[in-house]
């Protein structure tokens, strides 16, 4: 059994744009980068994430501190949350560059973790999913909140690039969110879209004149940053 390649590093850009903004640029992607097959007929999915933290906020924390190094747990799934497709990620920045790790789990490990429930990890478990479980038995994390966006996603081969367009976030401070879409949700930067650019070595010309919008204001806050400024 071959081992997966390890997750690299890649370089993320953020911008808020306006919707007026967001839709011009939509159309312009469209006519030069190609489309994500898992998106529905009108180029889009909505993302649910359950983003977890330590009782002393460490995450969010070392965030708006600006660390160099810091890390960040989440279980993220699509759709209205009733689906059985769901991946525990952690996602850790180093020094302005980033990587993705993922574990596919079932539905029902993603509702005993909504609820706060940490087992011991198992033999059979993904390496990722018991370095969670340790983690967070050791740090004493919790979940945190639930953070929903409609995502617009093109993707340009050179460079491995892959641009997003994030609009109507709403946030739930209840982990039942992620997978209860009956539960309230709270907009959050009403009237504001992020764009969101990851390549790897390099970001193509025809990419960076591309996302060129007016008044675009380049963003560090990450998406469960901004939810957390509600509370």
């Amino acid at each position: 059994m071959h081992a997966s390649p390890a997750p690299r590093f890649r370089h993320e850009l953020k911008y808020l744009v306006s919707d007026g903004d967001a839709l011009a640029l939509s159309r312009r992607l469209g006519l030069l980068l190609a489309r994500d097959g898992n998106a529905g007929s009108d180029g889009r999915y909505t993302v649910r994430s359950l983003y977890f933290d330590t009782l002393a906020d460490d995450a969010l924390r070392q965030k708006t501190e600006g660390y160099s190094k810091r890390a960040k747990w989440r279980i993220r799934t699509y759709g209205d949350g009733s689906g059985d497709y769901f991946k525990l990620e952690c996602k850790a920045k180093t020094d302005g560059v980033g990587r993705k790790r993922a574990a596919r789990i079932s539905r029902v490990e993603a509702q005993t973790l909504e609820a706060g429930h940490f087992r011991k990890p198992a033999r059979n478990d993904p390496p990722l999913l018991a370095e969670f479980l340790n983690l967070a038995a050791t740090m004493r994390m919790r979940p945190v909140t639930v953070v929903v966006y409609e995502r617009e996603p093109f993707r340009y081969e050179a460079g491995n690039v892959r641009v997003t367009i994030d609009s109507r976030m709403r946030s739930a401070p209840c982990a039942r969110a992620l997978t209860d879409s009956a539960m309230p949700l709270v907009p959050v930067q009403p009237g504001e879209v992020v764009l969101e650019v990851k390549y790897d070595a390099y970001l193509p010309d025809i990419v960076r004149a591309a996302i060129q919008v007016p008044g675009a204001v380049r963003c560090a806050w990450s998406k469960y940053a901004l939810a957390r400024r509600l509370e």
